[in-house]
C-alpha cells in the first residue's frame, strides 16, 4: 500500500512557476485533522488547463479560475466543455483520495471538486458547488460520454467541506463529511475498464466572474477498501 499526502506548501513547490507573487504565511497551526498532513513527492503530479493564478496563505491553496471554466458533456445540446483547472496525479489501480475544499460561491455552478478522470468522455465530478436549484450543496457529475447532474446534501450553513472518492475496480463510491472523519456515501457508480486513472482537484466557474478557490487539504491513498459504501 502506498500512500501519498500533499501539504499546500508542497503543492506550491510544484506550482511556484504560474505564480511568482505566491505568499508563505506564518499564521497559527491548522486545526488538529489538518495539522496532520505531512510532506510527499509531488513530481508525478501535472496540470490539465493551469489556472490564472495560485497562493499560498494561511496554509491554504488559494486557485484564481477565469470565468467560463468547467468540465460538462451537456446532455441538452451535445456541447463539451472541459477548461476547468485541474491538478492531479496518475494512479494505477484502486485508490482513496481525499480533499478539503472551500469554494467561492459568488455566482451559480461555482464548485471546488474531486475528479476521477479516465479520458474527455469518461470522467466523475464530485464537488462542492453553488447549486442552481439547491445553492451550496453536495454535487455528482458521472459523465460516460455525456454527463449527468444529481444534486445532493444540502449545505446552505457550511463554507468548507470535505469530499471523497474511493476506487474499487471499476466501481467508484462518492462520499463528504463535516469533520474529515465520519464520511456519508453520496453516490456509488461504475466506470469504463481502465487501470491508469487520473485523480485530483478541479476548480471551476462556468457562469460567473474570475474567482479565487481554496483548498485546504489533498490526499491519495493506494489502497483497496472492503466496503466502497463505509470508507470509514
Amino acid at each position: 500500500m502506498r500512500t501519498t499526502l500533499y501539504t499546500l506548501t508542497i503543492l506550491s513547490l510544484l506550482i511556484s512557476g504560474c505564480n511568482p507573487n505566491k505568499e508563505q504565511s506564518t499564521a497559527s497551526p491548522l486545526s488538529k485533522i489538518e495539522a496532520n498532513m505531512t510532506e510527499g513527492a509531488v513530481s508525478s503530479m501535472s496540470w490539465m488547463n493551469p489556472p490564472q493564478s495560485l497562493l499560498t496563505k494561511n496554509n491554504s491553496l488559494r486557485v484564481t479560475v477565469n470565468e467560463g471554466t468547467d468540465f460538462f458533456n451537456n446532455p441538452e445540446d451535445s456541447s463539451v466543455v472541459g477548461s476547468a483547472p485541474y491538478l492531479y496525479e496518475t494512479i494505477e489501480g484502486d485508490f482513496v483520495a481525499k480533499a478539503l475544499v472551500q469554494p467561492d460561491f459568488s455566482a451559480q455552478w461555482n464548485a471546488v471538486a474531486l475528479m476521477a478522470h479516465l479520458d474527455s468522455l469518461n470522467w466523475i465530478k464530485f464537488a462542492f458547488e453553488n447549486s442552481d436549484a439547491t445553492g451550496p450543496s453536495i454535487v455528482s457529475v458521472v459523465t460516460k460520454g455525456t454527463s449527468d447532474d444529481a444534486n445532493g446534501v444540502v449545505m446552505n450553513e457550511e463554507m468548507k467541506v470535505w469530499l471523497a472518492i474511493a476506487r474499487k475496480g471499476n466501481n467508484y463510491s462518492m462520499h463528504w463529511s463535516l469533520d474529515g472523519k465520519n464520511f456519508k456515501m453520496t453516490r456509488l457508480t461504475s466506470m469504463p475498464n481502465q487501470n491508469a486513472v487520473k485523480i485530483g482537484i478541479e476548480a471551476q466557474s462556468p457562469v460567473g466572474e474570475s474567482v479565487t478557490h481554496q483548498i485546504h487539504f489533498f490526499q491519495t491513498e493506494q489502497t483497496s477498501v472492503e466496503n466502497l459504501r463505509n470508507i470509514n
